[in-house]
C-alpha cells in the first residue's frame, strides 16, 4: 500500500466516524460495533503511516 493510498483510507474512516456519531442514534449496538470497528482501522492505518514516515527518514539520513 502507498503512503497516498493509507492516508485517503485513515480520512475515510475518520469520515466514517464522524457520520457514525451523527447518524446513528438510534441502534446502538450497532454504532458500537462500527466505532470500534473503524477505530481500530484508523489506529492501524495510523501506525503504518508513522512506521512509513520514520522508516523514510532512516533512509534518508543514511
Amino acid at each position: 500500500m502507498t503512503l497516498g493510498m493509507a492516508i485517503l483510507l485513515l480520512a475515510v474512516a475518520v469520515t466514517g466516524i464522524v457520520l457514525i456519531f451523527r447518524d446513528m442514534r438510534e441502534k446502538p449496538q450497532l454504532r458500537i460495533i462500527c466505532l470500534v470497528l473503524l477505530s481500530l482501522i484508523t489506529l492501524a492505518l495510523v501506525g503504518y503511516i508513522a512506521l512509513t514516515l520514520i522508516f523514510l527518514n532512516a533512509a534518508r539520513l543514511a
